[in-house]
């Protein structure tokens, strides 16, 4: 008789088992979930600075062009650039015919495409500028010549 008084008591502490698995069960669903959680946002993250890099990449190329046009008598080349592992930049030239518009001054309206990328994320921007060379008397004679450029319009295209 005493065996079947036995086979229906429980053992001692068998609640307080079963509670803490299932008490630790729920803390570690949870504690995933924070983990996953984190690790969604640092990717969001990651891409956000990658995006953020390449419109950084545009900026360097633009002010490279605008550079070279100020300096330059006649400036069309169209640039590649590297600037890091992982980051790059390029631009395409498109030139509209020059016209006259004072004695020893001619404009030039050129729309330069920029793409900047960085770890496979691009950004694309177009910037509508205008080239102003004047041409200048030295006063030993000789010609020379400043250029100004304008912005007309920039504008972020689909990438």
């Amino acid at each position: 008789m005493r065996n079947s008084i036995e086979s229906t008591h429980r053992p001692q502490g068998f609640i307080a088992i079963l509670s803490l698995l299932i008490v630790a069960t729920v803390t570690m669903f949870f504690a995933i979930a924070m983990l996953m959680d984190g690790v969604s946002n640092a990717a969001l993250s990651l891409n956000s600075i990658y995006t953020e890099d390449a419109r950084i990449n545009v900026h360097t190329c633009i002010e490279d062009v605008l550079y070279r046009l100020r300096l330059e008598q006649q400036f069309n080349q169209n640039l590649n650039y590297t600037i890091s592992e992982g980051n790059t930049c390029s631009t395409t030239m498109t030139w509209f015919a020059p016209s006259q518009v004072a004695p020893g001054t001619v404009e030039r309206l050129v729309n330069v495409d920029v793409v900047g990328t960085s770890h496979n994320f691009t950004r694309h921007f177009r910037y509508d500028l205008r080239v102003t060379r004047y041409t200048v008397n030295n006063p030993d004679g000789t010609y020379g010549y400043t250029n100004t450029v304008d912005y007309i319009a920039v504008s972020e295209l689909a990438s």
